[in-house]
């Protein structure tokens, strides 16, 4: 039980320190681009990190309820909104891959469609990020209506089972497979358009727009591997018929870990942001330069 305690609370670490950075780079988007809404890059990115904040707050409750349970073992946290917190997680996690897909989207139409405005238009992108959304909510309730989401007692929680195969595995598709399927296969598009193409005046803008597309693709497979753990543990679950110990706390902490990178690594893809935090930094350093 101790251990489990302390594995909730590295979660929760994670989590905390995700949610900060999340909200930071959220405020200082905000303050530093104005007006930000008129900058689509800017807006794909705002919309990631809010996901990627409410994916934390979603999955913080979750494991508060996880730890209150581990520290009161006696006490039942079953309640009518048990499916429904577990619901909210898998849709900001859906939300979190499927904005990557809207950055995809978005450098597919700068360098194969150029010439049509209104596919890079805010008002374009405005009503797409609704769309994600919505999709998000809608797509995993095939999980929610399956009754996939099962209240563990040992967990204090309701999850998805390692026992349900059909449920973690439908989860995995609409969260990370489609999304994953959908960016490769844009990024793959991309190159073999550019090869076929010869549009000297425009190479720049397409090789930085391939660059970030390239880094969103490879982040989006890194990140994805939040996701390896449950693939593995259900895998040695179907060749042992035995489901190792602490295989949801793992599943948890790989969750947490890969949020944590999110945080950090859409910061690093994104350039206006570089530029924002490149700006501060010249600055400090430009002061404290003087005050010497």
């Amino acid at each position: 039980m101790q251990f489990e305690i302390l594995v909730d609370c590295i979660i929760l670490t994670f989590l905390s320190i995700t949610l900060l950075l999340s909200i930071s780079i959220l405020i200082i988007v905000s303050i530093s681009i104005r007006p930000f809404t008129t900058n689509v890059p800017i807006l794909l990115t705002f919309n990631t990190y809010l996901s990627l904040t409410l994916t934390c707050v979603t999955m913080s409750i979750i494991y508060i309820y996880n730890l209150y349970g581990d520290l009161h073992s006696f006490v039942s946290v079953k309640d009518h909104w048990c499916q429904l917190r577990t619901y909210f997680v898998n849709v900001c996690f859906c939300s979190l891959y499927y904005s990557c897909v809207l950055q995809s989207i978005f450098r597919l139409f700068r360098v194969v469609f150029y010439k049509k405005k209104l596919l890079q238009s805010k008002q374009f992108f405005i009503i797409a990020i609704i769309l994600q959304w919505f999709l998000s909510f809608i797509l995993t309730l095939s999980n929610l209506f399956n009754d996939d989401y099962q209240h563990l007692p040992f967990l204090y929680r309701c999850w998805i089972s390692f026992l349900n195969t059909r449920g973690l595995l439908l989860a995995a598709l609409i969260i990370y497979g489609w999304p994953l399927i959908t960016i490769v296969s844009i990024y793959t598009y991309i190159v073999r358009y550019i090869h076929q193409t010869n549009q000297i005046q425009r190479k720049k803008t397409i090789k930085r727009d391939l660059l970030i597309l390239k880094r969103i693709t490879i982040f989006v497979l890194v990140i994805t591997g939040i996701g390896l753990p449950t693939i593995l543990i259900l895998f040695i679950l179907m060749a042992t018929n035995k489901l190792i110990p602490m295989a949801y706390h793992i599943q948890g902490l790989s969750m947490a870990f890969g949020v944590f990178i999110a945080s950090i690594g859409f910061a690093f893809i994104t350039p206006q942001i570089l530029e924002i935090f490149n700006r501060k930094q010249k600055k400090h350093r430009s002061i404290l330069i003087r005050r010497d």
